[in-house]
């Protein structure tokens, strides 16, 4: 009875087959032209690997492997991991865009809906006036708005009279050649276009072109070297404070007198003058007293000598003159 059991069990495993572990009934994935995505899909139970990519075009779904415009440009990733079954698109363009489906047995799918960002034009149908000096070099400005997206085709043309001439990426102009490349070439949605050794020739109407629609023009003046302004550089230079010690000079006196000397001159003699009638006034109060022959000095220190009063004899004449 147990192995029956166990048989069973087996035959459903096998039957269940391959069983998509995302849930979600449409997965949202952005991409950019020139770009690669992963489409996602995932199969729980690696035991039955058979599974199919395909799109829809128009009411059909028609096998992604079987359509000439992704050849080259489609990977798998189950050889290397079973249960993995993203695909992989490469170089992508604009009608790559829409619905696709992992079908895996019995009838399970995953949907997912790419969505594609082209390249358009920063400042479209704009005309650009540039400035370049004979022997030098000049970058003429070209962007898209995504600058992860690369355009599908990207074109420079130089007009001469009424013609004009490609002279990026092809240089159809011999005067041009290994004097041109795009300004930078790692970033997918700048077309800026440099061109080097500038000539009086090179001055005219050129055009960087990305469809019918989306197209910026520019006008080139190339002026001789002479014509160039000059330009005076004035280069300021930091000097670091050094960790030794070093004497600081000596501060500089001010040729202003300050202000405290005039307050001083003119303070000073008011308070010599308070000092004198200070002093003069406490001896003001010594009076001295003269007779004809003596000078009797009597002042307010001599306060003891007043209760101890001197008696003169009576023979004795102090108005008397000498002999």
């Amino acid at each position: 009875m147990r192995d029956r059991f166990y048989l069973f069990f087996l035959m459903l495993h096998f039957t269940t087959g391959c069983v998509v572990s995302d849930e979600k009934p449409t997965v949202i994935v952005t991409g950019y032209t020139g770009g690669s995505v992963v489409l996602p899909c995932s199969c729980a139970d690696p035991q039955s690997t058979t599974f199919t990519w395909e799109f829809a075009k128009g009411n059909q779904w028609i096998p992604v492997f079987e359509d000439e415009k992704y050849s080259g440009r489609s990977v798998l990733f189950h050889e290397r991991s079973p249960t993995n079954l993203s695909l992989l698109i490469s170089d992508l363009r604009m009608n790559d865009q829409g619905y696709y489906s992992c079908k895996t047995e019995p009838n399970t799918f995953t949907y997912v809906r790419l969505e594609v960002k082209g390249c358009n034009l920063v400042q479209n149908s704009w005309m650009f006036y540039v400035t370049g000096y004979s022997g030098g070099s000049v970058v003429l400005p070209c962007s898209c708005t995504e600058l992860l997206a690369k355009p599908e085709h990207i074109q420079w043309i130089f007009f001469i009279g009424n013609k004009y001439k490609q002279i990026y990426p092809n240089e159809q102009i011999e005067s041009y050649k290994n004097r041109v490349k795009l300004f930078n070439p790692n970033t997918p949605g700048n077309l800026s276009l440099q061109i080097s050794a500038l000539t009086t020739d090179d001055r005219g109407v050129y055009q960087c072109i990305v469809s019918s629609l989306q197209v910026v023009s520019f006008r080139l003046t190339v002026l001789h070297a002479e014509e160039k302004p000059r330009v005076h550089i004035i280069s300021l230079t930091t000097h670091q404070p050094s960790h030794q010690t070093q004497e600081l000079p000596p501060l500089q006196q001010s040729h202003h007198t300050p202000q405290y000397i005039y307050i001083l001159v003119t303070v000073f003699p008011v308070v010599l003058l308070l000092a004198f009638l200070a002093l003069s006034s406490r001896y003001g109060k010594d009076e001295v007293s003269c007779s004809d022959a003596v000078c009797v000095k009597t002042s307010s220190t001599t306060a003891h000598a007043q209760n101890d009063t001197l008696e003169l004899p009576e023979y004795v004449n102090v108005n008397a003159k000498h002999a």
